[in-house]
């Protein structure tokens, strides 16, 4: 019996992201800190000092849970890699102050 065309998943389906950009850049500090010879993408600047970014990191970490976004390391790390992989599209929205 062939299979329907709707059960078929092709690689170029894209899912968006939950992901907000202070998400994102708590996403990239967690990287920079748990592996400091990771290169960051060339469109991120994020810095390179460790009393800075452990800084940042609780700033950011504050936040996302006062908007009740997800702020686990586990959860955005894996999210980033689907971002990054190509598997999952940042929204418009992402990028937009509320």
């Amino acid at each position: 019996m062939p299979k329907s065309k709707s059960s078929k998943r092709s690689s170029s389906d894209v899912t968006v992201s939950y992901f907000d950009l202070n998400q994102l850049e708590l996403a990239f500090i967690n990287r920079a800190l748990k592996n400091p010879k990771v290169k960051t993408p060339p469109v991120v600047n994020i810095g390179n000092k460790k009393r800075i970014l452990e800084l940042q990191k609780k700033n950011l970490t504050r936040l996302c849970r006062k908007m009740k976004k997800e702020s686990k390391a586990s959860a955005l790390e894996s999210e980033l890699k689907k971002i990054l992989s190509g598997k999952r599209a940042l929204s418009l929205s992402c990028f937009m102050f509320r």
